[in-house]
């Protein structure tokens, strides 16, 4: 058996071109022994012949034509490398580089560009482009390339081909590679050639690999081109497969297809010898190794050669392709066939059936790649056991094929095919030792015009050596297809060789069996003696000046040419050369430039007949089997020549077989020969029957030769061999054979076959088994029977009459319908009435054996039907009727409501649609099922007059759409699905190709009843779709759709509809947009703009300003003019939301045309008089407050002095403030800084608590969600869970459609109901359904990021990424959150895990109010603690509970410091944090399931809690307990207990979402309320009017504030200003390399910027900084738990909140202007913020310099960061929670779907039905 692995060529220690002398005959060489020739091409000009080689550390440059002279040389190596370093190589960034030789890898030619392609496997397999002209002359090389611009492997050993493919056009040049495994390079690849960047590949455009590709280990033989189609040969490991051993498989792809969507694989088998079907077609050669270790990769020496057609591969890969698509892969009975390889997400579909039609090459939603189960088979054509084959070539000569195959031995072995009556003849022609023991290398290549073959180690050589042939009998006995006899130079060589080998009859073909060579044809015996004239030779046409001789031996004679032959003068007798005994006769005739010898032989007959019938007077020799010319045969008996003696022995012949011809296989039988004249044979004592070679077809066996004595048969006796197994696997089937063959049932229960009753070794079983039943269809009918039901199976029985009526369903007899019986597999029967509804199983019972009952329950029902909606409908029919009833899927129902299509039988319900109807009126409801009927008592449909349609009006729209069409006519209300259809068409005027380019149809939905102002019945308003400017140039057609009947507008409306430009309206205030409008109330507004009026009138115009109406008075072709409210009107609530001015916006509606035009601002009105009263008053008025001021300047004086002398005392007492608190920052800097350092200690063996990846994307994708779908299994029933997972995995596949996708969103966007939180939510789900393919993901990222910044330039773009109002700005969040991890991890997370436990160690040393949460320590002056508060620090020594001690029985204490005015709560959070600070905060135990103990003594254990009998209560206040309280003294032991209490819940950590509160609110507890440090402030209880402004509550407090409280937040920020200043270095440093994925995004911004024409550097920054500070470090710096596996609180969280502001205000480019009434948050940092600032503008600039991200090594990181997290996202129940999504907005997404033109040719809408109806039995439209 051949397993069918292909053979690449192995390593030689010596490849050379060289000489071999073969017949002593020398051929070119070329040999180099300082190197290996790895690689041999031509140049694509025959005519220019130059040869090129590549090899280890070389390239030569040879010229063919002139004995391989060697032309140029270029050295490639050694160079320093090293498979671990990306190049360039240096000692900097590769110390361990090595002086590495080149292997060449590739060796290609561009014939387009004339370029030479070389590749190595230094450096990691770049490449380089050549001249052909100059191998010396390097045209390409990158000295920094990227990932994907590695091409070869980089290693010897590893398999790499190629292939240079001009695409379609010529426009382009692409390389396709095939490497094997070394990294994760994909194994198959599409690179660029013409455009840049060169050698590189698109991310879509290779072999998409899920799984490990060593577990594959590709081996790569060849790649070649056929048609429009890429192949790769090459063999890997089948790990579908329990063995894993190695297969040989042939892919195929599209040239056009740049994505790999019709990629496909196809397994070959190479059979055992065998005669091979033959095809008149291209065809591909395979070299197979017999047998394949699946450990060792080198195949033993036995080889064979096999012939597969290429027409069949490319069946069998469309069927392959076809299966995937529409049939999930399936084949009924064979299980799996076509699946989907290499583990990609992907699985078979149920596509519609013309899918491979519709996509030749695929597309975005077919499933790939694909592979077959199914092998194509080949038998092997030649196989040699004598030395491994290594190479092959091809050539045809004349039609028939001839192939070259090298061995490992140096063996050229010369191998012709042909191909005659659909079989294959192969046979060997010539061997050729080329260079002994040194195998021949693959790269074994024939010059363009067939005349030589190149050999590497090897030669370059003939392809045939004509000239050792000698003489014409030679010549054409050697049967060589390059050879022939070239008659009239007298010599063996090629056609081209020979002067006149084009003129027939001059160049007799070796390889044509029917040529003879030149002798005579007719010579008189007679004539010789007297010297008559004979013809000799026919004649052949000579050049001027030459001629015929005859010799006869050595006597010559002249010749004479006549037409009809050549006359030769005979010499004289004396002179004739003796006449030879044997078979013929000999005579030469010799033209005067060359040698000619003929042979004239008798024909030796081989053949009894034949031999005595000839002419010659041959005699045959019985025995001998010979035939002869003597007289007598030396022993035996003669057969004498029929045309000489006398004697009439006939010859012995076989006639027939005796007795039966029928032959069991595998049963020795004796056989009788019968024929004439055998009583010759009776001297012989033994003789043999044998067969040469055996045909089966149909179990006939033709013997080719009967006896091996003679060959005298007229016909061919036959015999037939049969097996009784074939086509009869069970006891009923091989019972009804025909009796002539002797089958019979043998053999126990356990291994009974059917045999040759004489083969049987075993009993012989005379009865049958009991039946078999495997299905049952259908499984239900009604009760009075008469339902047809199929019982599929085995052991049914010989014939029909066997189980007649023995046939019961659910115990009721069954009749057997005989016309469709089958033997032992299938009965059909019809059933009777079973009187009542019962279930039952079906049984059979076969006459005279057992009794099968079926697995499958048949029920007998009574189906009931109940109700029909709707009740009428047109008499033209098209309408949707749902039947409803119960058990309505009883048998196979057959509707008979009327002329009814059925659609979908449910059991409650049947979807039916209506035909037309001849007439009007009721019609009643029938279904049939089975034999029985069911009637609609009560109800009948009503067939109503059709929908008519008499007016449709107006007959314009502009290009937007949205424009009102009244339709006008009767019945309309009983239409349920109205549209309107515009089709566009070219005008006849243009050219077929562009009227083809500009066809479209656009649907809309007609809108029945708007705000009840129509007739439902009388009136639909329908507004017109959008079209795009093509419609200005074709024409237009429109259709009103009701159902099934149309209505043309052209025949209803007053004119042809057409599609004018969209109206145009500028700004109100055109000089300056962005400033309002002043409009003076009473008057009216004024709006310019173009083509206003051409396809709406005023009335359908709206104008509103802000929520008032602006009513149209006037609409032009250039003005609207609108009459305003009187007073100006609000601003709507939704924009007030926004944060938009508050100034009314002015909008105007066209259609689906908004405009917004600016804001509108009313002029207040002056007062026409002003009295003489009022300016009495107002000059009285000025002269009081002249004296006043004059008064205030007095006093002003006097307080100023004052005033100076306090300033001076508050400047001192200022200076000393300021010199403590610089004492106070220094002195707790150092505390902290030492106490920092001890913890950094700890870190060394505990390590920074990284969350994994998993619980940091649930926290960042799913905030707020306490159970994500990341944690959650998927939650369906299990009787269901299989079909919902086909149905979310055929959804994975309908994602990776980037327009289902983006229809999707946008849908959803749309509707009112989806609010922020679900678009947030969404974006999650879609982040986790496709992080296994993060570079899709990125494209859909772009293609919505684009949509959005097109929505904001319209509008205000510094506002974009602001908030996450959208999908894509949560993607981007999600984006950013994954791309960055590694990036947190490695470099950003060190620095601000420390400002975490330095905020936190710093909050800790001093009080912290349990209650209110207020700190003495924060930067937070909302959470700063405004009292004195006493307090004390406290070393309590804890002794540590049993599962933190590190082992042993001794009691261990660790020493922890606390204060004393810590609650009990406060007291066990910093015992647990210093006892177990080594152990990330979810592996240690959670404070309320710990007591707080305190050990006074050997007996004096005492429970500590915040609240017991012994807390203080002072009227309505209660204060918590803390150390103090109990009066626990410094150097107290304690100790923390489990608490047993059973009903205790907080034993776990897991993470939960959402705001945080402090330990114990300030809440009521029956009427006492808690305070821990101060009590709570008034201000609480205040109501909400009564509490002011933002402003005046900030003003209060700040005048609340002593100053030495503000200290307290500038001693904080000092002590944590390093801290602060490390983490934001690390965040905006470009000293190490900046993550790939902001360099690519921001790199993004700026292209999105310019090509929207956005110059402004400020937008450009806002955009970055919205995109990555605000959507992703401000999310990580208020959420440390998102990143560590840490404890946050609230005065925690206040201080980061701070910290986190402040870096988003150094990210901000506008100024902040500080004051007095500033917020004391942002003057803590007035001054760091410009030197941060600084740094981001630094960091901004330094990534717009460094070199751009290009998209193949983004893609590249992003594929390896979906490998990486592949096995923590759990995409099934992401998928479940998105579809619930596509099911609450279902209708309109297939909307959606349906009215996009694209949507509807992938068929996208379908496709989700088919998902629908999977994931939850969802009754569609399929």
């Amino acid at each position: 058996m051949l397993h069918g692995k292909a053979l690449n060529s192995t390593l030689v220690l010596l490849l050379i071109l060289t000489v071999a002398t073969a017949h002593g005959r020398s051929y070119p060489r070329f040999s180099r022994n300082d190197t290996e020739f790895q690689h041999l091409v031509l140049h694509p000009d025959p005519s220019v012949g130059t040869v090129y080689v590549g090899a280890r550390n070389h390239l030569f440059q040879l010229d063919g034509s002139d004995g391989l002279r060697l032309e140029q040389e270029e050295t490639t190596g050694p160079v320093s490398d090293s498979k671990d370093c990306l190049p360039p190589v240096n000692e900097l960034n590769c110390p361990q580089a090595k002086r590495t030789s080149n292997h060449n890898k590739l060796l290609l030619v561009d014939p387009t560009a004339l370029e030479l392609i070389t590749c190595g496997n230094v450096h990691q397999g770049t490449c380089q482009k050549r001249s052909l002209a100059s191998i010396k002359k390097v045209l390409f090389s990158t000295e920094r390339p990227v990932d994907t611009q590695y091409v070869a492997a980089n290693d010897p050993l590893v398999s790499t081909v190629g292939l240079v493919v001009g695409l379609r056009g010529g426009e382009r040049t692409v390389m396709y590679v095939g490497r094997g495994y070394t990294a994760s390079h994909p194994p198959i690849s599409t690179r660029h050639l013409s455009s840049e960047p060169i050698f590189s590949y698109e991310e879509t455009a290779k072999l998409a690999v899920a799984g490990r590709l060593s577990e594959y280990d590709h081996h790569f033989v060849t790649a070649f081109t056929r048609r429009s189609y890429v192949y790769f040969l090459f063999y890997r490991r089948d790990i579908k497969s329990v063995s894993r051993e190695y297969r040989t498989y042939a892919a195929r792809v599209c040239m056009e297809d740049t994505s790999y969507y019709s990629y496909v694989e196809i397994p070959l088998v190479c059979r055992s010898v065998g005669q091979g079907a033959g095809l008149q077609g291209e065809d591909l050669l395979g070299v197979f190794s017999s047998r394949i270790s699946s450990t060792n990769n080198s195949p033993v020496d036995a080889s064979a050669l096999c012939v597969f057609p290429l027409d069949e591969l490319d069946r069998h890969i469309d069927s392959t392709r076809d299966l995937c698509y529409t049939q999930d892969g399936r084949v009924e009975g064979r299980g799996e066939v076509a699946y989907i390889e290499y583990e990609v997400k992907s699985s078979c579909a149920n596509l519609p059936l013309n899918t491979l039609k519709a996509y030749p090459c695929g597309s975005d939603h077919t499933p790939s790649p694909m592979a077959s189960r199914a092998p194509l088979e080949a038998k092997a054509a030649w196989h040699t056991s004598a030395a491994r084959l290594t190479a092959v070539a091809v050539s045809v000569r004349d039609g028939h094929n001839i192939a070259f195959l090298g061995d490992s031995k140096g063996t050229l072995h010369k191998v012709s095919f042909i191909f005659y009556m659909l079989s294959l003849s192969v046979s060997v022609y010539a061997n050729t030792t080329i260079h002994p023991n040194s195998p021949i290398n693959s790269d074994l290549l024939l010059d363009q015009n067939g005349a030589h073959i190149y050999i590497m180690t090897k030669t370059k050589r003939p392809v045939a050596e004509c000239g050792d042939h000698l003489d014409c009998q030679s010549c054409l006995s050697a049967k060589d297809p390059y050879c022939g006899w070239c008659v009239l130079e007298g010599r063996c060589g090629q056609r081209w060789e020979c002067q006149r080998g084009s003129v027939q009859g001059q160049w007799l073909w070796s390889f044509n069996q029917t040529q003879q060579c030149l002798g005579i044809q007719h010579l008189s015996l007679y004539n010789i003696s007297r010297g008559e004239k004979t013809d000799v030779i026919q004649g052949r046409d000579l050049k001027q000046g030459e001629a015929y001789s005859c010799f006869f031996q050595d006597t010559e004679t002249p010749a004479l040419l006549t037409t009809t032959g050549v006359i030769c003068s005979t010499p004289d007798a004396s002179n004739l050369p003796p006449i030879g005994h044997g078979d013929g006769e000999f005579s030469e005739i010799v033209p005067d430039r060359s040698n000619f010898l003929s042979t004239f032989k008798d024909a030796k007959k081989n053949l009894c007949q034949g031999c005595v019938s000839s002419r010659w007077g041959c005699n045959w020799c019985i025995h001998q089997h010979v035939c002869t010319h003597k007289h007598t045969c030396s022993q035996g008996v003669t057969i004498y020549n029929q045309n000489v003696s006398l004697k009439r022995n006939e010859c012995p012949c076989v006639e027939k077989v005796q007795d039966s011809s029928l032959l069991p296989v595998n049963v020795e039988r004796k056989i009788t020969l019968v024929g004439q004249h055998l009583n010759l044979f009776q001297v012989i004592l033994q003789y043999l029957c044998l067969t040469e070679s055996v045909y089966v077809q149909q179990w006939v066996c033709v013997f080719r030769r009967i006896l091996s004595v003679h060959h005298c048969l007229a016909f061919l006796p036959s015999v037939t061999l049969f097996n009784c197994s074939v086509g009869r696997s069970d006891c009923s089937r091989c019972r009804t054979a025909d009796p002539k063959y002797g089958c019979v049932w043998c053999g126990g229960a356990a291994s009974s076959r059917c045999v040759y009753q004489d083969s049987c070794t075993d009993e012989i079983k005379h009865t049958c088994p009991a039946p078999v039943i495997h299905f049952l269809d259908p499984v239900s009918g009604p009760v009075e029977g008469g339902t047809v039901v199929t019982i599929s199976g085995s052991n049914l029985g010989q014939r029909a009459e066997d189980i007649q009526s023995s046939v019961t369903v659910a115990g009721v007899p069954c009749s057997v319908i005989h016309s469709r019986y089958e033997v032992s597999s299938r009965i059909v029967c019809e059933t009777t009435s079973s009187g009542e509804e019962r279930s039952g199983q079906a049984s059979v019972k076969v006459r005279g054996g057992g009794l099968g009952l079926s697995a499958q329950i048949f029920s007998f029902q009574n189906p009931i039907l109940s109700s029909i909606f709707p009740q009428r409908g047109p008499k033209a029919g098209g309408s949707a009727l749902t039947i409803r009833g119960r058990r309505l899927r009883t048998g196979h129902p057959n509707v008979k409501c009327g002329p009814l299509y059925r659609l979908n039988i449910q059991e409650d319900q049947i979807s039916c649609l209506t035909r037309g109807s001849n007439r009007t009126g009721d019609h009643g409801i029938t279904v049939r099922f089975g034999g029985a009927e069911r009637h609609l008592r009560g109800l009948v449909y009503h067939y109503t007059p059709n929908p008519n349609i008499t007016k449709a009006a107006p007959s314009k729209s502009f290009l937007s759409g949205g424009r009102i069409i009244r339709v006008s006519g009767q019945n309309l209300d009983v239409v349920q699905e109205p549209k309107m259809r515009v089709t566009l068409s070219p005008p006849d005027t243009l050219p077929p190709r562009r009227r083809r380019s500009i066809n479209r149809k656009r649907k809309g939905s007609l809108n029945r009843g708007l705000d009840h102002q129509v007739n439902s019945s009388s009136l639909i308003l329908c507004p017109t779709p959008a079209v795009g400017p093509e419609a200005r140039r074709a024409r237009v057609k429109v259709h009103f759709l009701l159902d099934s009947l149309h209505f043309d507008f052209s025949t209803v409306g007053n004119e042809a509809f057409s599609y004018e430009p969209n109206p145009k309206l500028y700004p109100l205030n055109q000089n300056d947009p962005s400033k309002p409008y002043h409009h003076k109330p009473g008057s009216i507004i004024s709006v310019e703009g173009e083509s206003l009026d051409l396809a709406i009138y005023k009335q359908e115009v709206e104008a509103r300003i802000g929520e008032g109406l602006c009513s149209v008075k006037t609409l032009t072709h250039n003005h609207l003019y609108c009459e305003p409210p009187s007073q100006q009107p609000s601003v709507p609530a939704s924009k007030k939301q926004d944060g938009m001015d508050s100034l009314p916006e002015f909008t105007v509606k066209m259609g689906n045309l908004n405009f917004s035009l600016g804001r509108v601002q009313y002029d207040s009105q002056a007062q026409s008089t002003f009295p003489l009263e009022a300016q009495v008053g107002v000059g009285v008025g000025a002269s009081i407050v002249a004296l006043i001021v004059l008064i205030i300047v007095l006093i002003y004086r006097r307080k100023s002095k004052q005033a100076m002398r306090d300033y001076k005392k508050v400047q001192i007492q200022l200076e000393n403030l300021e010199t403590s608190v610089r004492d106070r920052c220094k002195k707790e800097f150092t505390d902290l800084m030492t106490e920092m350092m001890d913890m950094s200690s700890d870190l060394v063996g505990s390590g920074i608590p990284f969350l994994d990846y998993r619980a940091y994307a649930e926290r960042i994708f799913f905030p707020g969600h306490q159970e994500s779908p990341l944690r959650r299994d998927l939650d369906v029933p299990e009787i269901r869970r299989q079909t919902v997972e086909q149905g979310l995995v055929q959804l994975s596949n309908l994602l990776n459609s980037k327009l289902f996708l983006t229809k999707f969103i946008h849908t959803l966007e749309v509707q009112r109901t989806f609010s922020p939180r679900d678009r947030a939510y969404v974006a999650s789900l879609l982040t986790v359904a496709l992080h296994g393919k993060l570079e899709y993901f990125t494209d859909i990222l772009k293609t919505l990021l684009n949509d959005l910044v097109e929505q904001y330039v319209a509008k205000n773009p510094k506002l974009m990424l602001r908030r996450t109002e959208s999908v894509v700005e949560k993607l981007l969040t999600n984006w950013m959150s994954i791309c960055l991890f590694t990036f947190l991890r490695e470099s950003a997370g060190e620095s601000f895990y420390m400002l975490f436990r330095a905020i936190k160690h710093q909050v800790d040393k001093g009080p912290v109010d349990a209650v209110t949460g207020k700190a003495k320590y924060t930067l937070n002056d909302n959470r700063l603690l405004r009292e004195d508060v006493e307090y004390r620090t406290l070393t309590l020594n804890v002794v540590m509970p049993a599962t933190a001690a590190s082992g042993g029985t001794t009691t261990q204490t660790v020493p922890a410091k606390v204060l004393d005015c810590d609650t009990i709560t406060q007291v066990k959070e910093k015992l647990l944090e210093q006892t177990w600070k080594g152990t990330s905060f979810s592996q240690r135990p959670h404070i309320d399931s710990l007591n707080l103990e305190w050990r006074a003594g050997v007996a004096g254990h005492l429970i500590l809690s915040d609240e017991d009998l012994t807390s203080v209560v002072q009227g309505s206040w209660k204060r918590l307990n803390t150390l103090q309280h109990y009066k626990v003294p410094d150097g107290a032991t304690v100790a923390l207990v489990p608490r047993n209490n059973k009903h205790h819940l907080h034993d776990s950590h897991d993470y939960m979402p959402g705001e945080k509160t402090p330990m114990l609110d300030d809440g009521e507890e029956g009427g006492v309320r808690l305070w821990h440090l101060v009590k709570a402030s008034e201000e609480s209880e205040l109501p909400k009017h009564r509490r002011g402004s933002v402003r005046e509550r900030g003003g209060e407090r700040a005048k609340a504030i002593p100053e030495i409280y503000l200290t307290r937040l500038l001693s904080m920020k000092g002590t944590l200003q390093k801290f602060v200043d490390d983490l934001f270095t690390a965040i905006l440093s470009t000293s190490r390399p900046v993550p790939l994925a902001v360099k690519y995004f921001f790199d993004l911004l700026d292209e999105q910027a310019l090509q929207h024409n956005i110059t402004d550097p400020e937008t450009i920054h806002i955009w970055k900084t919205n995109s990555l500070p605000l959507r992703f470090w401000i999310n990580i710096l208020k959420n440390p738990q998102f990143i560590f596996d840490v404890q946050t609180s609230d005065h925690v969280d206040a201080v980061l909140s701070v910290i986190a502001q402040t870096f988003m205000d150094s990210c901000t480019i506008a100024d902040h202007k500080l004051g007095r009434d500033s917020p004391i948050n942002k003057l803590l940092y007035a001054r760091d913020i410009p030197r941060y600032k600084q740094m981001v503008e630094r960091y901004y600039a330094d990534i717009r310099q460094t070199i751009s991200a290009s998209d193949q090594e983004m893609n590249s990181a992003l594929a390896e960061l979906s490998r990486n997290y592949a096995a923590e996202v759990n995409c099934l129940v992401a998928l479940h929670e998105l579809y619930k999504y596509i099911n609450k907005y279902y209708d309109q997404i297939i909307t959606a779907l349906e009215e996009d033109s694209t949507a509807q040719k992938m068929q996208l809408g379908y496709r989700l039905q088919q998902i629908a109806a999977a994931v939850e039995n969802k009754v569609t439209d399929l």
